[in-house]
């Protein structure tokens, strides 16, 4: 088990150099200062770190070929200890998302313990706040990005080893399986169906809301069994959008993304076809997210746990970071987002609001003056 116990040590180690660079202290202003701070690029998938990428890859492999030389309950027993290492990622994510912040320069020099990062990992060359070593803007991502690096090998390893130990199913069973979930959707959907098949309000019927497509207000969603929930975590239930939800979501989403992106952005929003790349989203990842969990938490966006729709966002987009450079969202770096109450989006791009039996999905004020400047 060394390459298992080698991954596990990589992907849970810091090494945070010190070097000088020039920084601007505050936004708005052209002063630099020459000062001393954390640098942590070569531990990141960008710049020049891609030969850790590649370690890490290596060591995913090896660790994985390790617990196929083990029995099934062995294999079970090592798979909750990954669990466990998981978990302290999305501890992570937590105080992460909580003192991160996409317009400071120069954080705080505790940032690092704000954010618990020698508490939940192993931090080499952390010194104490008192020291002048300053947090820049770079460093918090950097730290961003090497995370996630680091929980997506370590979420790879999970998945093809529960997938090898997985019992498979015939052909025919898994024909009859997706046949007898199909057709308990369609009978909740018809539950839930009203006879105004476009579900268009007029504009003199909204009492001042722009003449959009109306969604009807869904009653609450049941509460998934035991036993379904065994299913979902097994096969995975995928996010379906209430009636007329994402013809407004895609009419909203599109000034976000190129003109080339919008047919492919139509397709996945309207016929859940996944795009070939991830299509970058021209805003935080802080607003995307938000934009989607508003329309879990109102019901209009159904047939899925949180869980489901980050996995479901995950690979199908970017956005860009405070330096404008594509930057991936993995499912814990989103569940941080998403999961977690109490932390609202400080930049929203939509609103919801409803009138009467009717929901309308549109720009938050904000959103609509950066529009206005864009045009």
């Amino acid at each position: 088990m060394q390459h298992l116990k080698e991954f596990l040590t990589r992907i849970q180690t810091f090494d945070l150099r010190v070097i000088e660079d020039d920084l601007h202290m505050e936004w708005g202003t052209n002063e630099k200062k020459q000062v001393k701070v954390y640098d942590l690029p070569y531990q990141t998938p960008y710049y020049d770190s891609f030969s850790y990428r590649s370690e890490l890859r290596v060591l995913k492999d090896m660790a994985f070929i390790d617990l196929m030389t083990l029995d099934k309950e062995l294999i079970q027993i090592q798979l909750a200890e990954l669990t466990k290492v998981r978990n302290r990622f999305k501890e992570f994510w937590g105080y992460y998302h909580d003192n991160y912040s996409e317009m400071t320069r120069v954080y705080n020099r505790s940032f690092i313990f704000s954010v618990r990062l020698e508490y939940l990992f192993i931090v080499n060359g952390l010194q104490s706040d008192s020291a002048e070593i300053e947090v820049s803007s770079k460093f918090s991502e950097d730290l961003g990005e090497s995370v996630k690096l680091r929980e997506k090998f370590l979420m790879e390893l999970i998945y093809t080893t529960e997938t090898a130990i997985k019992p498979k199913k015939s052909e025919t069973e898994f024909k009859e399986w997706l046949d007898a979930e199909r057709k308990k959707r369609e009978a909740g959907t018809t539950t839930h169906e009203t006879t105004n098949e476009n579900a268009m309000t007029p504009q003199s019927e909204t009492h001042g809301l722009p003449e959009t497509a109306a969604v009807q207000k869904p009653t609450a969603e049941p509460r998934l069994s035991e036993e379904q929930l065994t299913t979902a975590k097994i096969v995975g239930y995928y996010p379906t959008f209430r009636e007329g939800a994402a013809a407004q979501l895609f009419d909203l989403l599109k000034t976000y993304f190129v003109a080339e992106d919008h047919s492919i952005l139509e397709k996945l929003l309207l016929h859940d076809e996944a795009p070939n790349t991830s299509l970058l989203f021209r805003g935080s990842a802080t607003a995307l997210a938000d934009a989607f969990k508003q329309l879990k938490d109102a019901n209009l966006i159904v047939g899925c746990r949180m869980i489901d729709l980050e996995k479901w966002i995950a690979p199908k987009f970017l956005y860009l970071s405070p330096q404008s450079q594509p930057r991936e969202l993995p499912e814990g770096y989103l569940n941080g987002l998403m999961s977690t109450k109490g932390r609202p989006c400080k930049s929203p791009i939509l609103t919801i609001e409803q009138k009467e039996d009717k929901f309308f999905i549109l720009p938050a004020p904000a959103a609509k003056n950066n529009k206005k400047m864009r045009g």
